[in-house]
């Protein structure tokens, strides 16, 4: 009975103690799950519809970017309003967000969408919102400096579907630079895309805002509160408040400080919250009686089961004199016995250096201490004296296969002098971080070098990444950023050296140019069938590549470019029942992460068009060649004559010089006389090569009776002159061989 009595009384004092903090406890986690729940529906609602808004800001900035969409004005160019309505085809129908897309080009008095084009002053006079007059509309809509958002209002015009209804205006400028945009896109939004956004499977009344600028860019309401209550924020450091207002309380949930001053609220009941916790609670107590009960017939058999063995454990227990004593006493000196060496044991354990080390590496890249005394005081602590002018973040990935293992705290940090530093595994990132510091910077990349020769020894690889060199000890997570990005770098530097962050270019205004060029050039490789002449030009802008500095995103952006360029050019001459997208489809870009990807990718590209070609070419030898083909096959062999005429060419086809420009261009995508210019330049390139002949005879050469007609064409075409291509190959020789 004694020990039945202390069990339970144990059991009693538990179940008070347990009970009292688990009501508190699940009034505190209901809530906090409700708000969380709340958290995560305005954080879906918040990326989904920022998912929408980058999509329009994309499409503004890929048609202000876009060569094919070029800005006129009606008055001068009124034919070019077709072709562009045809162009806005596509981005209308596939944004299924937006009820209706218009584009309006600065300096021009129109303004277009895939279906018609009118005048901004007579659009904004038919699209009459509720609040907001024609005049303001059209000022918006001219204004090409910001974005511009209406949050939600009736419009009342037979240019909209439906009775009335609400919409949503987003006005963006084109392009990536608002303040030199050369027009805006408009975005006209049924307010019921923002209801099937707030719905919800739950079935609670509540109320969800999405605020701009103070003010309900859109919002489903089921309970009476009025929109200075939901505006109204969380104090600092909260996501949720609780208000009252007509006598009843509720809860309010915002989302802050999201993209473009949007906010998002949910507003709820405290009733249904409160009603929440009182069913969660009377679960919980449930729960607690049947377990108390459980534990009070436990107690009873316990008494009865186990007091023998408890006094038997007792006896084995030190200083046992044989008087009598309180068994559970007695084993509960033996318990803190055991649990006191237990903790000498974890004290020793976490003295030792290496744990030591890598908790204070830790510390240090999370800039954890207040001064650099303070880190330097740590570093001594465990054997390392950090207190140098230099230190760098070495990031060195783990080798799969080795003879034997790599250690993170022995050399190369002991192989070279004046170097201390320590290690730690990143898992994640299935590498190795390396925090070293030295008095000489040239050692930190020597350092480098030799991790990576060690990570190589056994498996043949070991990519390794060099952050740039610092001094303050404040700026060791930027140092573990740059260590980072090199070490990511590596799919475009390669891994046959350590990636150093200083030689990442993320510039791309001065590699872009060159780049189109190279790709203008493949493009007219393709328009000529030339196999010998393709394989040149795409070997060339391999070569650019493979030379240049640049970032993961530039290059991707670059071949992105290459192989849309590529496809439009080409797509009036595939075959029937294909199209470009069919052919650009079945790259796998995103897994095109090295120059030999791109080459594989390019080269299988190009084979695909020219073989096609081709094929058009053999299907149409059974008919007669139009006049067309003909005209382009007497350019081919007489492009050197200086005396070859269009307007003579035209003519002995029996068609004036206007109607064979026209159908040439048509055919084979140029005019005859850019067909021209671009034989005699492919020429040209051949001669500046391959011969010693001076400008001006290569001009002659070509078809050209002055040298300077010849430089100006050939620049037209490459981008340089004559001169500047023959310096650039003669530059490359070496690099050919190098490689």
């Amino acid at each position: 009975m004694r020990y039945a009595l202390s069990y339970t009384l144990v059991v009693l004092v538990l179940f008070s103690g347990v009970t009292v903090y688990l009501f508190d406890h699940t009034a505190r986690q209901v809530r906090q799950n409700i708000v969380d729940s709340q958290i995560n529906r305005l954080t879906r609602i918040a990326l989904q519809h920022e998912g929408y808004i980058s999509s329009m800001l994309n499409t503004a900035q890929e048609i202000g970017l876009s060569p094919h969409i070029e800005a006129f004005r009606y008055d001068q160019e009124p034919w070019k309003a077709y072709d562009l309505q045809l162009q806005l085809i596509p981005y209308t129908a596939t944004n299924a967000f937006c009820d209706q897309v218009y584009l309006h080009f600065s300096g021009d008095d129109r303004i277009y969408s895939s279906s018609s084009s009118m005048t901004v002053e007579l659009f904004s006079r038919l699209m009459r919102y509720e609040r907001l007059s024609a005049e303001t509309l059209t000022s918006l809509i001219q204004n090409t400096r910001q974005l511009t958002i209406l949050p939600a209002q009736r419009v009342i015009s037979n240019l909209v579907d439906g009775n009335e209804p609400r919409m949503v205006t987003f006005i963006i400028p084109l392009g990536a630079n608002p303040g030199t945009s050369k027009g805006t896109m408009l975005y006209l939004i049924k307010e019921s895309s923002y209801q099937n956004m707030f719905a919800d499977a739950i079935d609670v009344d509540m109320n969800t805002y999405i605020f701009t600028d103070s003010q309900v860019l859109s919002a489903t309401e089921d309970l009476p509160i009025s929109t200075h209550q939901a505006l109204a924020l969380p104090e600092a450091g909260e996501v949720s408040r609780v208000f009252n207002e007509d006598g009843k309380a509720y809860l309010s949930v915002s989302l802050s400080e999201r993209s473009w001053g949007l906010r998002y609220t949910a507003a709820l009941s405290m009733a249904d919250v409160n009603s929440a916790i009182q069913g969660s609670l009377r679960g919980t107590l449930a729960i607690l009686l049947s377990i108390a009960a459980l534990g009070l017939t436990l107690a009873f058999w316990m008494a009865r089961r186990h007091a023998r063995p408890i006094q038997v454990i007792s006896e084995m227990l030190p200083e046992n004199s044989g008087t009598r004593r309180d068994e559970l006493q007695q084993i509960s000196t033996g318990i803190r016995q055991l649990t006191q060496n237990n903790n000498e044991l974890i004290s020793r354990l976490d003295s030792a250096l290496p744990v030591q080390r890598h908790d204070f590496v830790l510390r240090f890249m999370k800039g954890r201490f207040a001064s650099r005394e303070d880190a330097v005081l740590a570093g001594r602590a465990v054997g390392l004296e950090i207190d140098k002018a230099w230190y760098a973040v070495i990031l060195c990935s783990v080798p799969e296969e080795r003879d034997r293992p790599f250690e993170l705290n022995r050399p190369p940090f002991d192989s070279l002098g004046g170097i201390v530093g320590a290690g730690v595994e990143l898992v994640a990132l299935k590498a190795n971080l390396y925090l070293a510091f030295s008095d000489d910077r040239a050692l930190l990349p020597e350092l480098a070098g030799k991790i990576r020769s060690e990570a190589q020894e056994g498996s043949g690889k070991g990519i390794t990444a060099i952050s740039a060199l610092h001094e303050s000890f404040d700026e060791a997570p930027v140092a573990y950023l740059e260590a980072a990005a090199a070490y990511d770098n590596r799919f475009v530097m390669g891994d046959t050296r350590v990636l150093d962050y200083g030689a990442i270019s993320s510039d791309i205004s001065d590699i872009l140019p060159k780049a189109q060029t190279l790709t203008t050039g493949i493009s007219q490789a393709l328009k000529l069938g030339s196999r010998e002449l393709l394989d040149d030009r795409i070997s060339e802008l391999l070569r650019f590549l493979k030379n240049t500095r640049m970032s993961p995103f530039a290059f991707r952006m670059i071949y992105n470019n290459v192989i849309d360029t590529l496809t439009r050019a080409q797509a009036a001459e595939l075959s029937a029942g294909k199209n470009a997208r069919d052919i650009y489809d079945i790259f796998s870009l995103s897994s095109c992460q090295s120059i030999d990807d791109l080459d594989e990718l390019l080269r299988r590209l190009c084979d695909t068009l020219l073989t096609d070609a081709q094929d058009q070419e053999k299907g149409g030898a059974e008919e007669e060649e139009d006049v067309i083909s003909q005209a382009a096959r007497y350019m081919d062999e007489h492009f050197s004559d200086p005396e070859i005429s269009m307007a003579a060419i035209a003519e002995s086809f029996d068609l004036s010089t206007t109607r064979f420009s026209l159908s040439f261009k048509e055919r084979m995508g140029m005019t005859p006389l850019d067909y021209l210019t671009l034989l005699r330049s492919e020429r040209a390139k051949v001669l500046l090569e391959q011969t010693e002949l001076t400008i001006r005879d290569i001009g002659a050469q070509v078809g050209y009776y002055d040298s300077s007609s010849f430089i100006r064409r050939f620049k037209q075409v490459t981008g340089v002159t004559p001169l500047q291509y023959r310096h650039s190959k003669l530059e490359e020789e070496p690099e050919k061989g190098h490689e």
